[in-house]
C-alpha cells in the first residue's frame, strides 16, 4: 500500500497551456492545473485502471469512502465518518446524505450513490472476469479468496450495504492498513443499474462514465483528458491531462514556459522552481540467473563480493549509495519501510574464495560472451568501467561492456536477452511487495528460490503492517544473498512545481497528483 505524500505550498503564477482540444477554451476554466503524461488516460473503470496516467485521472474523478491527505492519512470523503469493532474485523461507514453521481460536462443524473454501490465495485473486484489489479489488496475481506476463486457465489464476500448510507467490511483477520487501502480506485461506488447499461463499455468513453469525485468528466479526445468541476474561491478547477508532443524542453524549461503547471524532473541541475525531492529507483547489477555461469550463487556472490572493493564514481549531483534494493521513502502501512528493515546487504566470504568455490560446477565455456549492458546517457559509463575493472583485477574475469538505448535496454530486460545489465529498477506504485515480486522466476532476473517466494506468499497474507514489513524484509535480505541484484545507487529525482500553487497532495508513486484542495490564488 502506498502512502508518500508531500502537500505544496508556494506563492503565485497563473499558468496558462492553449490545448489543441475540441471545445477545450471554453470550458478550461479559470484556475487550470495541466500535467503531461506519456498517454493519453484509456480506461476510467476505477476497479481495472492500473496505467499511471489512468490511475491519476480516477483519482481525481471518482470520490470514495475516504481520501487520503497530505500525510497519507484517510479522511472522510463520501462518507460522515466510520467505525471499527474492538477486534479489527468490521468496518462500518456511514455516507454523506443526498449524494449523486455527475455525467460529461457536470450534467446532472438520477443515479444516487448508495451503500448498494460499494458492495457493487467490491463484487467487481472480485470477480474472475474483470482481472482487477485490486483483489490483492483487499484480500483480508471475508469470503474474498472464495468469491475469487469461483467457490463462492459473490453475496459471501464480507461487504453489505445495511441500509442506504451504511456500508459494512467483515474481514477474515486484521488489516492495519484497510481504511488508508479504501482511497485505492479499486474502492470507489459503481452504480449496477448503470454498469449493466453501457454494454461492456463501463469507463471507456464519456458517455459510459460517471463521476462521483469533485471533478467530472468536461471532455475525452485523444489529444487529452480533461476534467473540470464549479468553481469555488481559489480552488483548481480544470485538470488537463494531455501529451508533451515533440517538445525537447527540459521540465523546468516547460513550466517556466507555461506548457505545463507540473512535471517530474531527474536532471539534477539548478532550478527556481519549487521542487520536492524523492527517490523511486535504485541502480542495480543484474544478473540473469537463466545464464549456465549466473545460475551459479557462488558466481554471483563472488562477482557482488568484488564489487564491493572498486571505489565507484558516479554523477554526485545524481546519485547517492543504495541503501538497499527497496528506495528509502516507501511505505508499509504506517511504517517506513527502510527505517523499519534496517540494512539488508549480506555477508559475503573473500571474492576470490566465491569465485574459486564456484569453478568446481562453472566452466571456462560458459563463462564466455557474459557482456555488461547499460543504457546510453546514464552518467554510470565510469561506474560500469570501474565494476567491469575490478571484476578482472579480482577474478581475472574478462567480460565487454554494451551501451544501448533505454528502449533497447528495457526491451532486451523484459525478454531476458542480457548476461549482466547495471539498470534502473523503479517502484512505479509504491508497494515494496510488488518491487520484490517482479525478481521471482518470470521477473527480472528470473530468480527462483523457495524461501523468498513463501516469504513473500506471507507477506502478502499479514494482516498486521509490523509483520508484514519483516516478512518483506527478510524477503529482501534473502534475495541480496542470492546475489541476483546487486543495488549500487539510489537516484535523485524530483517534482518541479509551477509558482502560486497550494494543497496539491503528490504521490510520486505512479505518479499521483490529487488536486481536490488545490488552489491557486
Amino acid at each position: 500500500m502506498k502512502h508518500i505524500f508531500v502537500r505544496l505550498a508556494a506563492a503565485v503564477a497563473a499558468a496558462a497551456f492553449a490545448l489543441s482540444l475540441a471545445g477545450c477554451t471554453a470550458g478550461s476554466g479559470v484556475n487550470s492545473f495541466t500535467w503531461f503524461v506519456e498517454e493519453i488516460p484509456a480506461n476510467l473503470d476505477p476497479q481495472i485502471a492500473s496505467a499511471p496516467e489512468d490511475v491519476l485521472a480516477c483519482t481525481n474523478l471518482y470520490g470514495g469512502l475516504v481520501r487520503l491527505d497530505a500525510s497519507g492519512q484517510p479522511q472522510p470523503d463520501l462518507c460522515e465518518g466510520w467505525s471499527v469493532s474492538a477486534d479489527g474485523l468490521t468496518y462500518t461507514f456511514t455516507l454523506k446524505p443526498g449524494l449523486t453521481y455527475k455525467a460529461a460536462r457536470g450534467e446532472d443524473t438520477a443515479y444516487a450513490i448508495t451503500a448498494e454501490d460499494f458492495v457493487y465495485a467490491f463484487r467487481r473486484v472480485f470477480s474472475a472476469g474483470t482481472g482487477s489489479p485490486y483483489a490483492v489488496e483487499f484480500a483480508a475481506i471475508a469470503g474474498s479468496g472464495e468469491v475469487l476463486a469461483g467457490l463462492a457465489g459473490p453475496e459471501q464476500l464480507g461487504v453489505r450495504a445495511r441500509d442506504e448510507r451504511t456500508v459494512e467490511f467483515t474481514l477474515s483477520q486484521p488489516d492495519d492498513d484497510f481504511v488508508r487501502k479504501l482511497a485505492l480506485p479499486g474502492a470507489m461506488p459503481c452504480d449496477q443499474a448503470f454498469f449493466e447499461s453501457t454494454g461492456g463499455s463501463y469507463g471507456l468513453t464519456a458517455a459510459a462514465t460517471l463521476s462521483s469525485g469533485s471533478f467530472y468528466l468536461y471532455n475525452w479526445t485523444s489529444g487529452g483528458l480533461f476534467l473540470r468541476r464549479e468553481a469555488s474561491g481559489g480552488l483548481v478547477d480544470s485538470l488537463r491531462l494531455v501529451q508533451n508532443t515533440g517538445s525537447a524542453q527540459s521540465a523546468q524549461d516547460l513550466i517556466l514556459n507555461e506548457r505545463c503547471t507540473a512535471a517530474l524532473d531527474a536532471s539534477g541541475q539548478p532550478t527556481q522552481l519549487r521542487a520536492v525531492p524523492y527517490t523511486d529507483t535504485t541502480w542495480c547489477l543484474l544478473f540473469n540467473t537463466g545464464h549456465p555461469a549466473l545460475a551459479s550463487g557462488l558466481l554471483r556472490q563472488a562477482l557482488a563480493a568484488a564489487v564491493r572493493l572498486a571505489g565507484l564514481p558516479a554523477d554526485g549531483g545524481l546519485y547517492a549509495p543504495a541503501s538497499g534494493l527497496v528506495p528509502d521513502g516507501l511505505a508499509v502501512g504506517s511504517l517506513d519501510y527502510r527505517q523499519a528493515a534496517g540494512d539488508p546487504s549480506p555477508s559475503l566470504n573473500s571474492a576470490y574464495a566465491l569465485y574459486r568455490a564456484a569453478r568446481d560446477s562453472v566452466s571456462s565455456a560458459d563463462l564466455m560472451g557474459i557482456t555488461l549492458l547499460l543504457p546510453e546517457g546514464s552518467g554510470l559509463t565510469r561506474a560500469a568501467e570501474a565494476v567491469n575493472s575490478v571484476w578482472q583485477r579480482e577474478l581475472s574475469l574478462f567480460f565487454s561492456l554494451e551501451e544501448v538505448p533505454q528502449a533497447e535496454l528495457e526491451e532486451r530486460l523484459a525478454a531476458g536477452d542480457y548476461t549482466i545489465a547495471l539498470a534502473p529498477v523503479t517502484c512505479t506504485d509504491g508497494s515494496v511487495y510488488t518491487l520484490l515480486r517482479s525478481f521471482g522466476p518470470e521477473g527480472l532476473t528470473g530468480f527462483d528460490d523457495p524461501v523468498y517466494e513463501t516469504l513473500l506468499a506471507q507477506a502478502a497474507a499479514a494482516g498486521s503492517s509490523e509483520v508484514r514489513c519483516q516478512l518483506l524484509a527478510q524477503a529482501e535480505r534473502q534475495l541480496l544473498a542470492g546475489c541476483a541484484a546487486v543495488p549500487l545507487f539510489a537516484q535523485h529525482k524530483r517534482l518541479l512545481l509551477a509558482g502560486g500553487v497550494e494543497g496539491l497532495v503528490f504521490d510520486p508513486y505512479g505518479p499521483v497528483l490529487d488536486l481536490t484542495w488545490t488552489t491557486k490564488q
